[in-house]
């Protein structure tokens, strides 16, 4: 009878601890949702990039077709230099060189 006792309160113990340890484990990972909802931050994280990298990748986008890598390459490149103004408004091939990739 003892025995029976004893396996009931460690059941009820467990039963009111499980919930609570889920839920820490829960708060400490991020949600899956937030993860996958492209409103989050968009494909590949692009939502999160500063005003001026989305403009650019905007603008390179309309000059040119250039790999997702190699966008935000540009795109970084020309927010962060704003002496190559000229070549980013016109030329993402010359502003790749620049930076050191080829292939277009």
């Amino acid at each position: 009878m003892n025995r029976i006792f004893c396996s009931l309160g460690v059941t009820a113990i467990l039963l009111v601890l499980a919930p609570v340890a889920s839920g820490a484990q829960d708060s400490a990972t991020p949600n899956l949702t937030e993860q996958l909802d492209p409103d989050f931050c968009g494909a590949g994280g692009a939502g999160c990039d500063p005003t001026d990298v989305q403009q650019w990748k905007a603008i390179g986008n309309r000059l040119a077709d250039l790999s997702s890598a190699d966008l935000s390459q540009y795109a970084y490149a020309c927010a962060k230099h704003a002496d190559w103004k000229k070549e980013c408004e016109t030329d993402p091939v010359a502003v790749l060189k620049r930076l050191g990739i080829e292939g277009y």
